[in-house]
């Protein structure tokens, strides 16, 4: 079932989905097409979703977002573009369960005894916005390995590989904090490593981002006019001391120009 306000706020064409199994995925109209938005609008985007955000991303903030603001009486402003609500919050989701967090590895080539390892600190993925990583790791020769990133930013390197009591030293998985560790110089074994990053800012976070934005995007969002339902966004943003009100209050005024965009796009 489709969510108008959900569809706005992803802003991404309806053709273009990863399918149901990705992180976070529901449905968004195959006609819709992801619309050209001004530079205030992208700013506030960036602000949001991050730098340059995968699907991954723009599915987990959507979801923490418009769950916040159902709990709220601004979501009067949700069902008035659609009254259909896809997202509901519960320990069932996959945004709140560990494994959705965790490495996954593949083997992909050698025998039972090629063993890979991961382990570390996952990075903080909110200032890219990339969620989703996957990586092949490949012995290439008896002194080389490759760590080959094949999601953006892609990067890939043939290293010195050599074993300490069974172990290789860590390999970095680039941008993801982690190290793999392998227990084998077995030219041809290979392993797929992929996951996801968790987002890890709050409302807090968000809004000081967005306190830095500068007035030019800011006076883009709301407008210059005392007009509705922009004036009340607007209101709240500045007067209100609630932090879930003023984030609030942001996200729907980007929904709501997202829309107008749509609806009216020579402005």
């Amino acid at each position: 079932m489709f969510n108008h306000a959900r569809t706005l706020l992803l802003n991404v064409s309806g053709s273009n989905g990863p399918g149901a199994d990705y992180l976070g995925e529901e449905l968004i109209p195959s006609e819709y097409a992801a619309l050209s938005l001004n530079s205030s609008l992208k700013s506030v985007r960036q602000h949001i979703f991050g730098a340059d955000p995968d699907r991954g991303m723009l599915n987990y903030r959507a979801y923490q977002l418009l769950s916040m603001i159902e709990k709220t009486d601004l979501q009067e402003f949700v069902v008035e573009l659609d009254n259909r609500i896809t997202y509901e919050f519960g320990n069932e989701n996959s945004f709140v369960l560990q494994p959705t967090w965790e490495p996954k590895i593949e083997q992909i080539s050698g025998t039972l005894d090629d063993i890979i390892t991961v382990a570390g600190t996952p990075a903080r993925p909110d200032y890219t916005g990339r969620l989703y990583y996957q990586f092949e790791v490949s012995v290439l020769g008896t002194t080389t390995i490759q760590i080959n990133r094949q999601t953006p930013p892609t990067k890939s390197e043939n290293l010195t590989l050599s074993l300490s009591s069974g172990l290789s030293e860590g390999f970095d998985l680039y941008y993801t904090g982690y190290k793999a560790f392998v227990n084998t110089v077995n030219p041809g074994a290979s392993w797929r490593v992929s996951g996801y990053l968790q987002p890890q800012v709050d409302v807090t976070d968000i809004i000081s981002s967005m306190e830095s934005a500068g007035d030019p995007v800011l006076t883009e969002l709301f407008g210059t006019k005392s007009i509705e339902p922009w004036a009340t966004f607007k209101n709240l943003w500045y007067d209100s001391s609630d932090l879930v009100y003023r984030l609030g209050a942001i996200v729907l005024a980007l929904i709501y120009r997202t829309d107008e965009a749509r609806t009216n796009p020579y402005g």
